[in-house]
């Protein structure tokens, strides 16, 4: 089965083709330029590489958050205009569950930190199990507080590996906090990459062995929408008065 992963859920722009969960190709750049800039010309440079055409594709699997608002529903948005236009079944999947195969086979506790803004991070923990395929999520995904976070890390008395798109800025912090219990991975290493994609999305497929509704998935409201709440909840209660 051959399918394509999109993630956008972070600067990184992540796309891959893959057969049977095993990597074909795949394209990374991190660069000022946005998702809506680059998305389409590297799938269409890796389709062209590879040999493949889009009517090959048997499956799109597109990571849905937790992440950038914007590069979400970019990357949701393209997945589901292909699968649309090729009838092609849709796979979401968790972008710290993605992230989690950063660690695979490591014995250290795997953290994804994605930076949420507002001195948050998205964040989950994970641990692998020798001859197991998938990593057991420990703490599921929330926005926490990135020291709160720390410190509870800190109380766990475990190793932790960090990856993720706030680890090169968090570095000094992580490490005053969890000492020589702390493990950050290479820069390469820690972001979003469309391998892990393909390995989270078809552990996704050989679940279902159908196509889904693929929702974004935020863990937290975005500001404009904080906003408009705020709004309306002021204006019913002027309404009341």
């Amino acid at each position: 089965m051959k399918y394509l992963t999109i993630d956008t859920t972070t600067k990184v722009t992540a796309v891959a083709l893959a057969e049977d969960g095993r990597l074909t190709a795949e394209g990374f750049l991190h660069t000022t330029k946005t998702h809506s800039e680059r998305l389409i010309p590297m799938l269409e440079q890796l389709l062209t590489a590879s040999a493949w055409t889009l009517q090959e594709l048997d499956m799109i699997g597109v990571v849905r958050g937790p992440g950038s608002f914007t590069g979400i529903r970019i990357g949701i948005a393209t997945a589901q205009g292909l699968a649309q236009v090729l009838n092609l079944p849709l796979i979401g999947v968790v972008s710290l569950d993605a992230l989690a195969w950063a660690g695979s086979g490591r014995e250290e506790d795997i953290v994804p930190i994605l930076d949420a803004r507002k001195n948050e991070w998205y964040t989950a923990r994970y641990r692998w199990t020798s001859g197991e395929e998938k990593a057991e999520c420990l703490t599921p995904p929330q926005a926490l507080p990135t020291d709160q976070w720390l410190e509870h890390l800190k109380g766990l008395e475990r190793p932790i590996c960090f990856v993720g798109d706030a680890v090169v800025k968090a570095k000094e912090r992580i490490e005053e906090i969890l000492g020589d219990r702390a493990v950050i991975l290479p820069e390469y290493a820690c972001l979003p990459r469309g391998a892990y994609a393909v390995k989270a999305v078809w552990l996704r497929w050989q679940e279902t062995s159908v196509g889904e509704r693929v929702e974004p998935y935020y863990i937290r409201y975005s500001e404009a929408e904080v906003n408009w709440a705020k709004k309306e909840e002021a204006r019913r209660r002027e309404g009341h008065e």
